[in-house]
């Protein structure tokens, strides 16, 4: 009985991960198109064209922001 117990739990875990996109690509999913993120990855990628650009209070108080910024800089280095 335990086991079909612990063996139900851990399909319902491998369920809801791979609904996530965790289990297939290793990583959280990127945040929703919001415009905190948009303006993160515009100020991300003039960094990335040597232009020093970024949003420090939303930097440190905006997920969004803060991951548009990174994934800015890292997807316009070189463009």
């Amino acid at each position: 009985m335990r086991r079909s117990i612990t063996f139900s739990s851990l399909t319902g875990i491998l369920i809801t991960l791979s609904g996530c996109g965790i289990l297939t690509t290793g990583t959280i999913p990127a945040p929703a198109n919001t415009p905190d993120y948009q303006a993160g990855y515009q100020d991300g990628c003039t960094t990335a064209h040597g232009d020093y650009t970024k949003n420090s209070e939303l930097f440190k108080k905006n997920r969004d922001y803060y991951d548009g910024w990174f994934a800015g800089r890292s997807g316009c280095q070189g463009k």
